[in-house]
């Protein structure tokens, strides 16, 4: 499966806004392919902020690169 390949401007996102802050919901990606998600920027009712040892376990996981591993071209 291909995977986005940017390394820098990476935020984590959480994979669904009701299920908490944990690591189990807890994605990275980079900004533009943050932006292209189904729910970014939508009004309502918004997940608190991860943590930064939340934050910082994810990026690690994720090898410090974007996570993103939609078909075709993710930008």
């Amino acid at each position: 499966m291909a995977r986005c390949w940017r390394k820098t401007n990476l935020e984590v996102h959480h994979i669904d806004k009701k299920d908490g802050n944990g690591i189990e919901n807890a994605k990275v990606l980079c900004q533009q392919c943050h932006e292209a998600t189904r729910t970014y920027g939508l009004e309502g009712n918004s997940p608190h902020a991860f943590t930064q040892e939340t934050k910082d376990k994810a990026l690690r996981n994720a090898g410090y690169q974007c996570e993103c591993t939609r078909i075709g071209n993710c930008h």
